[in-house]
């Protein structure tokens, strides 16, 4: 007698634990199912609006894609795009690299991704290039889709031999990101590059 009171505490503890979806766990790997099915979701929903999912309503997901820009407002944070022609200022920091900051706004990527940059040299063909993180980067999102990574410095040393004028030189531009899942797109914009701040 004694066991069988101790076997019905131990199934009211199991079903007390296993919440709404007792009845499935207790039968076995329904419950399991369920519940890996559950934490999947779960993990989706962390990257809302990443390329390639539908929302709620089983919409269509929003395409991947990229906009180069450059800090602006009062604190520096906010994303202003970027056009053809515009002027980057090349900055040192005080570490004798140079570099200039942009901002990279990034549609359909989620909060995550690799962000990555070119600058190419339009009179000697030269390329430098920033490298992606190890790990993916955090974006700020607006909650509509947009998700940015303001500033974002890009090095530029090298860009020309050390006794180049790099006042008014004409670069190209380009940013990419990726996910870890494939999802990558890319934009470019032909800037000039001045050395006022130098």
């Amino acid at each position: 007698m004694l066991r069988l009171v101790s076997q019905f505490g131990a199934w009211l503890a199991v079903s007390a634990c296993a919440g709404p979806h007792a009845d499935a766990s207790v039968n076995g790997a329904g419950g399991a199912a369920g519940g890996a099915a559950s934490e999947t979701a779960g993990a989706a929903s962390d990257v809302a609006g990443a390329a390639g999912e539908a929302d709620v309503a089983g919409a269509p997901a929003v395409s991947a894609s990229v906009e180069l820009g450059v800090p602006g407002g009062a604190d520096g944070l906010d994303f202003v795009p970027l056009a053809d022609g515009d002027v980057l200022k090349l900055q040192t920091f005080g570490q004798g690299g140079t570099h200039v900051i942009v901002g990279v706004r990034c549609t359909g990527f989620g909060s995550r991704a690799f962000v990555s940059a070119i600058m190419h040299n339009d009179d000697s063909g030269v390329e430098v290039a920033e490298p992606p993180p190890a790990r993916p980067q955090l974006l700020y999102c607006d909650g509509q889709g947009s998700c940015d990574l303001v500033p974002y410095l890009v090095h530029a040393s090298g860009i020309a031999p050390t006794d180049a004028e790099k006042d008014g030189l004409h670069v190209r531009l380009t940013a990419k990101v990726s996910t870890e899942a494939g999802v990558e797109a890319e934009d470019s914009r032909e800037v000039v590059l001045s050395t006022a701040d130098l």
